[in-house]
């Protein structure tokens, strides 16, 4: 069985972080991100998916973790530079073809850092690492 590898975006611009708000059964958010694709870097997947849940472009900056879980899955977080654009979801976008009947939300805002500890977004340890670091991005 091969393993599962993520890619996740941190992307800060203004002491806000660009985050996708979801709605299903739940209301959470998540950092923007998603699986690494055959023959994709880590690198070109958290590009590609950006421009896929988002639209917007950026700069990879630098790994800020990369962590591997019981069931083999690996996620590596990647601090991002904003370059240009305002986040919106595509109508290409795979995430839209899949939400059907409004049921579904999907919205990529920018949240305040500040803001963070009020809200549930997964995974959990991206946001607490990015609330204990905060003043030094």
């Amino acid at each position: 069985m091969k393993n599962r590898i993520r890619a996740t975006a941190v992307v800060i611009k203004d002491g806000k972080v660009l985050l996708i708000h979801r709605k299903n059964e739940k209301e959470f958010y998540v950092f923007p991100g998603g699986g690494v694709e055959e023959g994709e870097t880590v690198e070109q997947a958290i590009l590609r998916e950006l421009m896929e849940e988002t639209s917007i472009i950026v700069k990879i900056n630098k790994i800020l973790e990369h962590k591997i879980y019981d069931d083999g899955t690996e996620n590596y977080a990647y601090l991002c530079d904003y370059i240009s654009g305002e986040p919106y979801l595509a109508d290409n976008s795979p995430e839209k073809i899949e939400m059907k009947d409004g049921i579904e939300y999907y919205n990529p805002v920018w949240v305040d850092i500040k803001d963070l500890e009020n809200l549930t977004v997964w995974p959990e340890e991206a946001k607490r690492q990015l609330i204990l670091t905060a003043g030094e991005i």
